[in-house]
């Protein structure tokens, strides 16, 4: 892919076209987190297209293509979010997501209902962090890199989040069992 993205450097537009449609669905899937909205992710995708066209150049390692690539996602669908100043839901199409993870495929059908619920109440800075370590295997190296935080801060607001998740399936499920 580095080659690519040099030739895509140099004014190669079909290189591009192929980085492109290698990592598409990735980014929507992290505009999707954010917007919760199929029209409003696709608009930011296109956006991060045209602004990466537009500035490849300015990339200085072609191996963080990818990366720089989701960033420009996330600040695309930031402001598509601050633009419509949405209400951010999660809709059957993410639970679909969370229910095909290794990680949730023991949860019947009513707790991973109860999961996204709980997972829409979140920041949708917070949601992202947990989907991209959890549904989409980032390191969190590479989330801090993504949302322009240290990766500390990234540790701390993930493991600080998990725990209130777990504290309201906790009291869900005692409410429902009792």
């Amino acid at each position: 892919m580095e080659q690519l993205v040099k030739q895509a450097k140099q004014g190669d537009k079909n290189s591009f076209t192929e980085i492109v449609l290698k990592i598409k669905d990735e980014a929507y899937k992290v505009a999707y987190c954010y917007l919760q909205n199929e029209q409003d992710s696709m608009d930011a995708v296109c956006s991060a297209v045209e602004k990466a066209l537009l500035n490849i150049e300015q990339l200085k390692k072609p191996q963080y293509f990818k990366t720089w690539f989701i960033r420009i996602t996330i600040n695309e669908s930031q402001k598509i979010l601050r633009k419509n100043n949405k209400v951010i839901n999660m809709d059957e199409e993410m639970q679909g997501a969370v229910t095909e993870t290794h990680t949730e495929k023991q949860l019947d059908r009513e707790d991973n209902i109860d999961l996204n619920n709980s997972l829409k109440d979140l920041h949708p800075q917070d949601r992202l962090i947990i989907h991209l370590k959890y549904y989409m295997g980032y390191t969190l190296d590479e989330i801090a890199g993504l949302v322009n935080l240290p990766e500390g801060t990234v540790r701390t607001r993930l493991y600080k989040n998990l725990k209130i998740l777990r504290k309201k399936l906790e009291i869900k499920e005692v409410y429902n069992s009792g």
